[in-house]
Parts: C-alpha cells; sequence; structure tokens
C-alpha cells in the first residue's frame, strides 16, 4: 500500500515543482524603507548649511489587490532613537512625479535631496550639534498608500552625517 501511495505522490510532487514556487511574499499593502541616506553639514557665521540624499523604495507583492498610488505626506530628520525632530520638516524634493504607482509584484524607488542653501535657507547654528551626535541621525518619513487606510511611517538606518 506504500508503495502504491509513493507512486501517485511523486507525479504530484514532480508537478507542483514545475509550476514554480508558491509566492509568499505578504505585502498587499506598500512596505516602504528609506535607504543610502547621507548627509553633509557645514558651519557658516549665520547658521547651518545641509545636504540631504537618500531613496524611498517602495515595495508590493504579487499577492496585493491592485496598484497602489503612493504619496508622501512629509520627511524630517530625527535622533537615533527618532525621540527629537532635528529637521522638521526636511522639504525634499525629487524629479519623480508623486504621487507613484507601485504594481502588485515590483518596487519602486524615487531619489530625494535637500540642500537648505538653495534659496537662502539656512538652519540655525545649534543645529550642527544634534545633527552631528556621536549616535548619528535618521530620515523619517510617512506616506500614504491608496490601498490601506491611514498613514503609513517609514525611517531609515541610524547614519552618521558627515560633519566639519
Amino acid at each position: 500500500m506504500k508503495a502504491r501511495a509513493a507512486h501517485f505522490l511523486a507525479p504530484a510532487a514532480l508537478a507542483a515543482a514545475a509550476a514554480g514556487c508558491i509566492d509568499t511574499d505578504a505585502a498587499v499593502f506598500v512596505d516602504p524603507s528609506i535607504t543610502s541616506p547621507t548627509a553633509t553639514v557645514a558651519k557658516s557665521a549665520l547658521g547651518t548649511q545641509l545636504t540631504v540624499s537618500f531613496t524611498l523604495d517602495l515595495h508590493l507583492g504579487a499577492r496585493a489587490s491592485g496598484v497602489s498610488r503612493v504619496a508622501v505626506r512629509t520627511f524630517e530628520i530625527t535622533s537615533a532613537d527618532q525621540a527629537t525632530s532635528i529637521v522638521t520638516p526636511l522639504p525634499a524634493e525629487t524629479t519623480t512625479p508623486l504621487p507613484v504607482e507601485v504594481a502588485p509584484g515590483s518596487d519602486v524607488r524615487v531619489a530625494f535631496t535637500f540642500d537648505s542653501s538653495e534659496g537662502g535657507g539656512l538652519l540655525p547654528g545649534d543645529a550642527e550639534a544634534a545633527l552631528c551626535a556621536e549616535q548619528g541621525i535618521r530620515v523619517t518619513g510617512v506616506i500614504e498608500d491608496s490601498l490601506e487606510d491611514g498613514a503609513t511611517p517609514v525611517a531609515s538606518d541610524t547614519f552618521r552625517a558627515s560633519c566639519p
């Protein structure tokens, strides 16, 4: 009897393997992440200059119910533990038109930059100490995913700014 059961199960197992792997990606809503953050701080007599760049990565699993339209609510720079806002809001800009569409089973990358010297804006002089803290800083933000009610927070890993 066991040999007969194995005879029937072997072709079924081969058919399942031939059909491909089962998609186990559970991202039915957009899964955001902030990657490749960099910050450069420069001190002047009038204040602190800050240049920032980062990428917002958006992933949507193949089992999502449809295309998501993702809008950015806000970005800011916080302390490493996210307890203190250092630059809020962070008016980062992108050349990618927003909102962006993320199709099921795909990834979208949006590059952002900020330069406080553009338009003559400088940060207060005391911002330098917080931006250059030994513990590091994070870029944090909030996005809106059209497939989900409410807002989704996102944060980079802790990183160190390039400081004078």
